[in-house]
């Protein structure tokens, strides 16, 4: 039999990954999808909805995802987008016999949704009432603050929106321009101050490693967030990806971005001043006022309920598999003109990739229930043969708590980190 200082050796923390870098959005990753995919698709209860309106007024310089810059000669474009995107709606509730099964979250997502003219956003909404129970209990839509004008806060507010997310991204006027965006911050300030007197949710985006960011411009930022008494405040950090022009920019050297050890003191500063505030982690990137107003979409969704997005690129999360759709905006309009559904790629997961999956998307709620999470995958998680979870635990990474497993305020520091360790060591050993 090992002696205690024996089993502790037979395990080691992954400490080369010991950053922030690296921001787990599925499980496994997307590279191990594959095309010319037909998903299983099995029934839970809930259903979540996410709806991918790809248009942007610009593209900032950090930003990597499927968008489209749209001018106002364009408007017939994405007329053209929410036709298919309806079309997309019905053949998908048909196809799977999702007629009457509840809806439970909706996320407009982008992008910018708050582009969508309201007798567009009325078609959408009209076209899933059609072919979906919708019994919401949170219906969720990304503004870009340069959009939402007085007379856009009064159209949105016929919708029924129950939560706003305004990617923010930074209060320093400077530091906005260098990434290609025409918001201020006194501009910032009035579109929020308009969501907060409507009633709903807000939530405020901050992207933390932008060209000019130091602590000083940072610090401004997070207690600007924390001034405006939002409800809720989300900090990333910035990742650099090969489609974005900050990528070209630092391969010419025409532009530095912090570096790693900076980006942890961002955040180690960040978490000070909003813990200061009483705004606690509900997941670990976004800090909510005195621990209210989670964002249910997402956390139930990395909690393994399933999610199906619609539109270009967008994606879906099903108990047993990933779908993407097609990021071509024509070839997205050939397939439904032709009757198919969008999708160019997914995964099929195994019963030991959904617990790991179930591992590191559940830590990033912060926390997971060891009870539930028993009953759902027959798995005692903080079995004694857990090494990992017990080194995570002795290196102050995690906690138990009354059957609940817990990220530390270093473990929300160092983000998938605790997540992505003890997956990998279940899909090497098991427990």
């Amino acid at each position: 039999m090992q002696s205690k200082a024996q089993e502790e050796e037979s395990v080691h923390l992954p400490e080369d990954e010991l950053h922030r870098r690296g921001f787990v959005t599925n499980y496994p990753s997307s590279r191990y999808w594959k095309s010319s995919f037909t998903p299983t698709i099995s029934e839970n209860n809930r259903l979540h909805l996410y709806i991918h309106i790809p248009y942007c007024i610009q593209r900032c310089a950090y930003c990597f995802f499927k968008i489209t810059e749209l001018a106002d000669s364009d408007r017939e474009q994405m007329e053209q987008y929410v036709d298919y995107l309806c079309r997309e709606i019905a053949m998908v509730s048909q196809a799977y016999s999702w007629q009457h099964r509840p809806v439970d979250t909706l996320y407009f997502g982008g992008g910018t949704p708050s582009l969508l003219r309201p007798k567009q956003l009325e078609k959408i909404l009209n076209q899933l009432n059609k072919h979906f129970n919708l019994a919401l209990t949170e219906f969720v839509f990304e503004v870009e603050p340069i959009t939402y004008t007085k007379s856009k806060a009064q159209q949105l507010g016929e919708f029924g929106i129950t939560r706003m997310s305004f990617g923010i991204q930074s209060f320093v006027d400077d530091i906005v321009r260098k990434t290609g965006r025409k918001d201020t911050e006194k501009m910032n300030i009035e579109a929020i101050d308009r969501a907060l007197d409507s009633g709903v949710t807000v939530n405020i985006d901050l992207l933390s490693g932008l060209e000019g960011e130091t602590m000083e411009t940072w610090q401004h930022s997070v207690e600007r967030a924390i001034s405006l008494d939002v409800h809720a405040i989300t900090v990333y950090k910035m990742e650099l990806y090969k489609n974005s022009k900050y990528f070209s920019a630092v391969r010419k050297n025409t532009i530095i971005l912090p570096s790693d050890d900076e980006e942890i003191a961002f955040m180690r500063m960040a978490m000070g001043a909003l813990k200061r505030a009483n705004y606690q982690p509900s997941t670990y990137f976004t800090f909510t006022k005195n621990g209210d107003y989670p964002q249910g979409h997402i956390i139930k969704r990395w909690r393994g309920e399933d999610t199906y997005g619609f539109g270009v690129s967008a994606f879906s999360s099903l108990e047993q598999a990933y779908i993407q759709n097609t990021s071509n905006t024509q070839t997205y309009i050939d397939k439904i003109e032709n009757a198919e559904l969008p999708i160019d790629r997914g995964m099929h997961l195994n019963s030991r990739e959904i617990i790991a999956r179930d591992i590191v998307l559940g830590m990033k709620t912060s926390q997971i229930d060891l009870i539930a999470f028993q009953q759902k995958h027959g798995i005692e998680l903080a079995s004694p043969k857990n090494e990992m979870l017990h080194l995570l635990i002795k290196k102050g990474f995690l906690t138990i708590e009354n059957n609940v497993l817990k990220l530390t305020e270093q473990g929300v520091m160092y983000g998938d980190f605790s997540g992505k360790s003890l997956a990998s060591a279940w899909l090497e050993s098991g427990y």
